[in-house]
């Protein structure tokens, strides 16, 4: 029994000696640089929508359209290391290429009148901010994970937004050879909610335009699959 706790004791020694070295060896500690392309889906949803006209408060009936489009980021980040075999990255990400227009349309149609109106928006010059902590599994492989806040302009119709919400991904990094590495992530952007309101017409059942407002809270998240190259100083 003894023999048995000594070698346990022992295997759990050299164990954490090698793991020790992995993270002080690890070559991902440092300053980085990287870019990447990929895909990303864009998807709005629409909640508490009314419609004001002649009136009255309507409900529309809302339809939806993902976006996706194809997309590249730039990014730039220190990983410290926190201990065995733990690293802790602070890194921004930069992507400058606007999303696909998501759109969205609402129609009414009742004792009232008839209403029927669409818009599209797209969502560009995205700029995160991000913590990632990672696990060394040897000097030149890195499992990651990703969270931190998002802000983007937004354009629409006849209207510019800012949109800012939380963020989280995951990743792995390879080196291929002395500082290039290659990596895959996966990132996923919340941005909340925001109240928005459309103007546009109703027809009544006499076939005169009477003003309309169309109100909602509008809520986006996008997902995105990277791929990329980067430089390990």
């Amino acid at each position: 029994m003894q023999i048995r706790t000594h070698v346990f004791l022992l295997v759990s020694c050299f164990s954490s000696v090698a793991l020790a070295q992995n993270s002080q060896n690890s070559k991902f500690a440092g300053p980085y640089a990287q870019f990447g392309v990929g895909y990303q889906t864009a998807s709005p949803s629409f909640s508490n929508t009314s419609l004001s006209a002649a009136g009255q408060n309507l409900s529309p009936n809302i339809s939806v359209s993902n976006a996706s489009s194809f997309t590249g980021t730039f990014a730039a980040g220190y990983n410290f290391l926190s201990g065995t075999p733990l690293l802790l990255g602070l890194g921004i990400e930069y992507t400058p290429f606007p999303t696909s227009d998501a759109s969205a349309s609402a129609s009414y149609s009742g004792s009232y009148g008839t209403y029927q109106n669409s818009a599209s928006v797209h969502i560009n010059n995205s700029l995160n901010i991000f913590l990632a902590p990672g696990l060394a599994l040897d000097q030149t492989k890195l499992l990651y994970a990703k969270v931190g806040y998002t802000g983007s302009s937004a354009n629409g119709v006849n209207t510019d937004f800012y949109m800012g919400g939380t963020s989280w991904g995951f990743g792995y990094k390879q080196i291929i050879s002395t500082g290039l590495y290659g990596f895959a992530e996966y990132n996923y952007v919340n941005y909340g909610s925001l109240n928005r309101t459309l103007n546009g017409t109703l027809k009544t059942p006499s076939n005169i335009s009477v003003p309309a407002t169309l109100s909602s809270t509008v809520t986006a998240n996008t997902s995105t699959v990277l791929f990329g190259l980067g430089y390990q100083f």
